[in-house]
């Protein structure tokens, strides 16, 4: 079977399809709404995305087989090209169509000619109703769709619109021609509609439906109910919250909360992903789930999307790859490649402000107080904050990134307010950051951290995460263009242009970093060698094997940090109080890293390299 590269973003339809987990609360569900008392009204509540018509789905065909008769409207569908006035009548009239289509296709709708006309009567009156103010005993304006103006008359044709509904739905569960005992009316997307006609929706089905025998289920969110009851009751304060709470609680005698914590999103994500040829290593799996709750969370409709933008930003990398193995210095993408691309892609989506700072440095962990004077964090002011949170705050911004962090999602935009989204998340970004410093540069049995393995994956995922994101940064101004998975600049002088500039860089050490350059252009020049020079790092190569690797100067550091390649197995070569090399490690088998102290360590570096090109020639 072939592989799609998306997903569609539609419900499940039936109880085996459920890949979250949520069967055990369609089963309960089920069996409360088969045996409560009615009239009754459930609401699903959650948020965009949660799930809440899936489970809708999961209870309509479990209640199918219990003698129960469904009718399922969709609130938005009935709202599209209609005006405010005439949502609330069409979705009442819908409700009865939706029962008499549901029971004959069932082959159970056994009442007589006489009762389907009484149906199509009552459908009629919600047909001629229009002007939706609220009135006291509906919620709709009825004097329109009522027969006269005589106000006694009118509240005698509702009484007998509600007494025909009644009588109707009493007479189908009394028949003993058909199966039904109980009618449950689904009623979807009622926060896809305009909020004040959600809430006239549902004053409308409390007042005209409010009858035995019937349960509804109600899909809503309640912060619509809220947006829709600002017109009568105020913006929401602490004060008024009350009477909002009221009204909802007036309409919903059980709500039922989405599950979304208890939902089991990574084997949604593996199922999903496996269905687009994306397999995930089981040495990542925890890692892929991690990425997920400090990013999008739980809402299924969220994790979609995103697993369709990963999707097509892992093709469009390998696509490069294929065209221009070079412009990736000869490695294939690998599951690193993979998990780093799907963090910072939910880095990109979760949070753009944060990602933009780490398309303007990557190096986050060597962030040095430069940054937060760029960003206008005070560190001094975080540091005092957060010792007043004991040892647990304490731990999460002991270091200078984290605490730029921290400050930036709690800063002060003005009159004493502060984004509260950031300021609810600052947690889940710092985790997500350490997540990746944890997994990518933290060798086992190892006591020195190796970011700069951590750097160079973060380099080459970053042009691909960042194909979504609009900025106008330094870098941007520099001469790089976004080209492989690399970030690249038309030259050493012009990477060397942006240091200068970059809060960052350790001004004292550049020139120690330019004459390192300096010495790679001289191969360049004798040994037809040829360097890329990218955001991170600056690789020196001959045809497709490399050489050598320069990385930026860090303002924390009087120090030239750097790699050069060697044949897996060879001891790191002698160095001096100058220069110093070591082995990589297990993450980077096949290179030796270098510390560089002073231009004295020069000509050694010179004479390894040398060496390292002639084991290839």
């Amino acid at each position: 079977m072939t592989n799609s590269t998306s997903i569609t973003d539609k419900p499940i339809t039936s109880i085996d399809q459920d890949k979250l987990k949520s069967r055990r609360y369609a089963l309960a569900l089920t069996n409360f709404i088969a045996q409560s008392d009615t009239p009754m009204t459930v609401g699903l509540q959650g948020e965009w995305g949660t799930g809440k018509t899936s489970m809708m789905y999961m209870l309509r065909e479990q209640l199918t087989g219990m003698n129960i008769a469904t009718s399922w409207v969709n609130t938005w569908e009935y709202s599209m090209f209609r005006g405010a006035a005439e949502t609330t009548p069409a979705v009442l009239r819908g409700m009865l169509e939706k029962l008499i289509e549901r029971c004959e296709s069932e082959g159970q709708w056994t009442l007589k000619d006489e009762s389907k006309q009484t149906m199509k009567n009552v459908g009629k009156f919600f047909t001629r109703l229009g002007n939706q103010a609220i009135a006291n005993k509906t919620g709709l304006d009825l004097m329109d769709a009522a027969s006269g103006d005589d106000p006694d008359a009118v509240q005698a044709e509702i009484a007998d619109v509600k007494r025909d509904i009644k009588e109707v739905i009493q007479k189908l569960l009394d028949d003993p021609d058909n199966k039904y005992q109980r009618v449950v009316f689904f009623v979807d997307d009622l926060d896809r509609i305009p909020p004040t006609d959600a809430v006239e929706v549902l004053e409308a089905l409390k007042n005209m439906f409010d009858i035995p025998n019937c349960i509804f289920v109600l899909a809503i969110d309640y912060e619509v109910v809220v947006k829709g009851l600002e017109s009568k009751f105020g913006e929401k304060t602490e004060e008024n919250e009350r009477e909002f709470r009221s009204f909802f609680d007036k309409i919903i005698q059980v709500p039922f909360s989405m599950p979304t914590g208890a939902y089991t999103i990574d084997e949604l994500m593996q199922d999903k992903l496996s269905g687009m040829g994306i397999f995930i290593p089981d040495e990542y799996k925890d890692e892929y789930a991690k990425v997920v709750a400090f990013t999008v969370g739980y809402n299924p409709r969220s994790l979609k999307r995103y697993l369709n933008s990963f999707s097509l930003l892992r093709s469009l990398r390998d696509a490069d790859f294929a065209e221009d193995p070079d412009g990736f210095d000869g490695e294939k993408p690998d599951g690193k490649d993979d998990l780093m691309l799907f963090s910072l892609l939910g880095l990109q989506i979760s949070y753009p402000k944060i990602f933009r700072f780490l398309v303007q440095d990557i190096q986050f962990v060597d962030w040095e107080p430069g940054m937060a004077e760029k960003l206008n964090v005070n560190l001094q002011e975080v540091l005092e904050t957060v010792s007043k949170f004991g040892d647990g705050m304490t731990g999460k911004t002991d270091e200078v990134w984290e605490q730029v962090i921290y400050g930036f999602c709690n800063r002060d935009l003005g009159a004493g307010k502060r984004d509260p989204y950031l300021k609810a998340k600052w947690e889940n970004i710092v985790d997500l950051l350490n997540l990746l410093r944890d997994t990518f540069s933290i060798q086992e049995g190892k006591k020195e951290e190796d970011v700069d393995t951590l750097y160079d994956l973060l380099g080459r995922s970053m042009s691909f995460a960042a194909i979504t994101n609009v900025d106008d940064d330094v870098a941007g101004k520099s001469g790089m263009e976004k080209r492989g998975r690399v970030v690249r600049f038309d030259t050493m002088e012009s990477k060397y242009n942006f240091l200068k500039e970059d809060p960052s860089t350790n001004l004292e050490a550049l020139p120690l970093w330019k004459a390192v350059g300096e010495l790679f252009e001289e191969f360049v020049a004798q040994e037809g060698c040829a360097i890329k020079v990218t955001a991170s790092y600056m690789p020196l190569n001959k045809g497709r094997e490399k050489i050598a690797k320069l990385h930026n100067c860090k303002a924390k550091k009087f120090i030239i940090k750097g790699h050069v390649h060697h044949e897996i197995g060879t001891l790191a070569p002698q160095g001096n109080e100058h220069i110093v090399f070591k082995e990589g490690g297990k993450s980077i088998p096949d290179q030796w890293s270098f510390t560089l102290y002073s231009d004295a360590g020069l000509p050694r570096l010179r004479e390894v390299i040398a060496e390292r090109i002639n084991s290839i020639s």
